[in-house]
């Protein structure tokens, strides 16, 4: 009778997963395969902020490098412009560039490039000072 009794027990211990650990293998399955889900959402969102916020840092540094060949007598602020991600003006450009020139002392002006890009809680923006020599070159 023992023996008949360990045998039983074997043959329910072979017949394979019950129907709750099977629920359960396929709760935590579906709980893993959210949470990569989730993950590589947010993943790409902040690649993508990353991209803007590099073009928008490209954009600004090429612009101050282009103002800084003027002729700093005759700098002036500028209006914001929209710009495409090449810095072509585009009047549906996904970036936006202002330029503002300020006086620091007689001969030093002080360039601020800002370019606003998609996204963002916070504007890049670039500050650099200029001579103005001795003024011969421009306008008095």
């Amino acid at each position: 009778m023992n023996r008949a009794r360990v045998q039983s027990t074997r043959r329910r211990s072979r017949r394979g997963f019950t129907l709750i650990s099977m629920m359960v293998a396929m709760v935590l399955l579906v709980v893993g395969v959210s949470a990569l889900a989730g993950a590589n959402s947010s993943t790409i969102k902040l690649q993508t902020l990353a991209q803007n916020r590099t073009n928008a840092i490209a954009l600004a540094r090429s612009y101050a490098e282009q103002v800084r060949t003027r002729d700093p007598w005759l700098l002036q602020s500028e209006a914001a412009v929209r710009l495409n991600s090449d810095g072509v003006a585009n009047s549906q450009g996904a970036y936006v560039r202002r330029l503002t020139v300020r006086q620091s002392s007689n001969n030093l002006i002080e360039l601020e490039v800002r370019v606003d890009y998609p996204r963002s809680t916070q504007p890049v923006s670039l500050v650099t000072k200029m001579f103005r020599g001795n003024g011969l070159s421009g306008a008095s």
